[in-house]
């Protein structure tokens, strides 16, 4: 089995496990849909919805990357990160 980690090529954010692309897709655009809505313009000629982003569309978007990897990767990189919650959190960001 793998899993998918989810990469920040800004460096903003810890690193991140998902079970797979769709999960990381949604959990993504998810979080961009606030700042999307402020910046797309639905009067737009290509405007899209963030809900209709491709894995790719919302990568190139949110500068973010992701790599596939084994279960036993993934573990160690969960027992090792602090939850991204608490990291919110404590930027102040819920």
């Amino acid at each position: 089995m793998s899993k998918i980690l989810r990469i920040d090529l800004q460096g903003s954010f810890n690193e991140s496990v998902y079970d797979n692309t769709e999960e990381l897709r949604l959990q993504l655009i998810d979080f961009h849909s606030s700042d999307y809505d402020d910046y797309g313009h639905e009067e737009a000629e290509n405007y899209k919805p963030i809900q209709e982003f491709t894995l790719e569309d919302i990568l190139n978007y949110g500068d973010w990357s992701y790599k596939i990897i084994t279960d036993k990767e993934a573990k160690k990189i969960c027992d090792t990160c602090v939850p991204e919650k608490v990291l919110n959190e404590n930027r102040g960001v819920v």
